[in-house]
């Protein structure tokens, strides 16, 4: 009996064009600290002898043709592909490197090379065995390797509503569990997707941005992995610098911060949002040019090698050029890869879990969007929410509110804390200043939750074995909450006690001790890494009237009790006011080191 046929995948990524950018004089480039965390890029291989890669490269390989029969030319990268990749993983943003004239890679680079000159993958041999071979031999002998970069994806497998998890996207899910211990986090591209329901090239602009939203355009394998960090695309915002005065030659998106015109988007199994996050990844260029002879527009789509909208990273070919030019959501997230990397440098104890709710709390919605996506009163507010959370996830990150709180902007988190399954834990998290509340500025109040739970794609009911949720109270006593928890575990199903428990209690004391974090929890829930966040207005009641309660319960799913008792999980909430002058920092930390009796009842400051 055959219950399934399929074809060898085959890699999608983008083709990029050389920038013969003179540099000249450029400083020596020192390696990273030995300790540094590492960025293991799984891709086309690498070229090791680029004057900028190869005093940041711990080791290439490939996978899993030992003995050459398969793949030429060893661990070279003999498209490019991943020499641009590894670039902006290991430098982070190349052009402001090249406008600094400095070099300083802040993460070790390794390679593993999977595909051959042709950009196929072995035909014997499962990819999922590649990959599952590849991390091993890198993860287990670096302790440092970390950070799994992967800009490949199928595109013959795009996710549709209701269908099961693809295969190569449950074995990353797999590994991620099976290296719990490990810590090591995968950064996934969303992939690349094409207006294909278009019937000219001119429909790119005019049809921009509703055909993100198609069904063509969803996340493609292995971009819908459920513990992954999944990356979007970002235009930069700029139009052609080698020719600005040619009016015939526009970006599609030609604004900073709106959707590449080819990113791919969410939602994910299940109703996960995905992507998780957006970085920039480039643009496209049309050619306006007219035919004379028929007085009729004609619409090209130029190379991704349009300098000013695309992205700067390394050249294969580093003899002729040390830099290029490409676009595409492959080089979106590696800049989030980088990011990762640092803050397990920052903070080396971290577990995956941690870094990214650090990430995803850093991340912000850009300033200017497309009116499509706006939220006002003519739309549906839950509706916008909803194509926001398709295109940008949680937003853009950001490396400094991920690493750092400030004097407006504090950040508390919990890490590695085990809970049982079918229970809950309660956090206090400290009343806000007096200044929070009176000051004026946009106040922002967040709570980023992530875990990694065991997953099976053969699973309809749930892909996830075991599922988390959190809730906000304010205004209310904590004994209160406790015991309408308690006592709705053991009358209800896991799924609806949470729910049944908040209306009974906005019944009784009010809608107002609920706070309405958004997405509301039915559509952050989903997915092992969620984030809800409410804007705090000056009429809002109950903020000052103490601290808050919050609530994180863990249901079990499918998951056996003798395979999984405990779930481990991070936490993280963040204060923020626009004002810089207001000292959120110091009088939050104040009441915290006041309350170090009650370690298990609150947030922990990180300075």
């Amino acid at each position: 009996m055959v219950k399934e046929i399929d074809r060898p995948p085959q890699p999608a990524f983008e083709t990029a064009g050389d920038y013969n950018l003179p540099i000249y004089n450029f400083p020596e480039v020192v390696p990273p600290p030995e300790d540094n965390c590492g960025i293991l890029v799984i891709d086309s291989g690498v070229q090791r002898g680029h004057p900028l890669i190869a005093p940041v490269l711990g080791e290439a390989e490939v996978f899993p043709d030992a003995k050459r029969q398969f793949i030429k030319g060893g661990a070279d990268d003999v498209n490019g592909h991943a020499t641009s990749v590894a670039g902006i993983a290991i430098y982070g943003n190349v052009e402001n490197c090249i406008q600094q004239r400095s070099f300083e890679p802040t993460a070790w680079l390794f390679s593993a090379r999977v595909t051959d000159e042709n950009n196929k993958y072995d035909e014997d041999l499962l990819l999922e065995t590649q990959l599952d071979e590849a991390i091993r031999a890198f993860v287990e002998q670096y302790p440092n390797c970390k950070v799994i970069n992967i800009s490949l994806g199928n595109a013959d497998q795009i996710y549709r509503d209701g269908l099961k998890q693809f295969r190569l996207a449950a074995k990353i899910d797999e590994i991620a569990y099976q290296y719990q211990h490990k810590n090591i986090l995968f950064v996934i591209s969303a992939g690349n997707a094409f207006y294909e329901e278009a019937k000219s090239n001119e429909q790119l602009r005019t049809d921009y941005p509703n055909y993100l939203l198609n069904k063509s355009a969803r996340i493609i394998d292995p971009a819908t992995s459920a513990i992954a960090l999944t990356v979007g695309s970002l235009s930069f915002g700029r139009g052609s610098i080698t020719e600005p005065s040619d009016i015939r030659r526009q970006a599609i998106a030609n604004l900073s911060g709106y959707p590449s015109p080819f990113t791919r988007t969410g939602f994910g199994v299940d109703g996960m949002i995905k992507p998780d996050v957006v970085d920039f990844g480039g643009d496209l260029v049309l050619d306006l040019s007219y035919r004379e002879t028929l007085g009729l527009p004609k619409v090209n789509v130029l190379p991704d090698s349009v300098a000013g909208v695309s992205v700067l990273t390394l050249c294969k070919d580093f003899k002729s050029s040390l830099f290029h030019i490409c676009s595409g959501t492959s080089f979106a997230a590696p800049r989030v890869a980088n990011l990762a990397a640092q803050l397990f440098t920052k903070y080396p104890q971290a577990s995956s879990n941690l870094i990214r709710a650090l990430i995803v709390n850093s991340a912000v919605l850009p300033k200017e969007i497309p009116a499509e996506f706006k939220c006002n009163g003519k739309k549906s507010q839950s509706k916008q929410i909803r194509k926001q959370l398709a295109i940008y996830g949680n937003g853009q990150p950001d490396l400094q509110r991920a690493m750092y709180s400030a004097e407006n902007y504090v950040v508390l988190s919990e890490d590695n804390i085990l809970i049982k399954v079918g229970y809950f834990h309660i956090y206090e998290i400290p009343q806000l200043p007096p200044d929070f509340i009176k000051v004026k500025g946009t106040r922002i109040l967040s709570i980023s939750l992530a875990f990694d739970p065991p997953t099976r794609p053969t699973r309809g009911d749930s892909y996830l074995g075991v599922t988390m949720e959190f809730d906000l109270f304010k205004g209310i006593d904590r004994k209160i909450l406790m015991n309408a928890y308690e006592a709705a575990s053991k009358t209800s199903s896991p799924d609806e006690s949470t729910e049944n428990t908040k209306k009974k209690l906005t019944k009784k004391y009010g809608a107002g001790i609920v706070v309405k974090l958004s997405p509301g929890s039915t559509v952050r829930k989903k997915g092992t890494l969620q984030r809800g966040q409410v804007e705090i207005t000056p009429r809002a009641t109950k903020y000052n009237d103490g601290p808050m309660t919050l609530i994180v319960s863990c249901n079990r799913k499918w998951a056996n009790p003798d395979e999984i008792e405990m779930q481990r999980y991070a936490l993280v909430a963040c204060i923020s006011h626009s004002d810089s002058q207001v000292d959120l920092y110091n009088r939050m930390r104040l009441q915290i080191n006041q309350r170090s009796d009650r370690e298990q009842e609150r947030l922990r400051g990180r300075v």
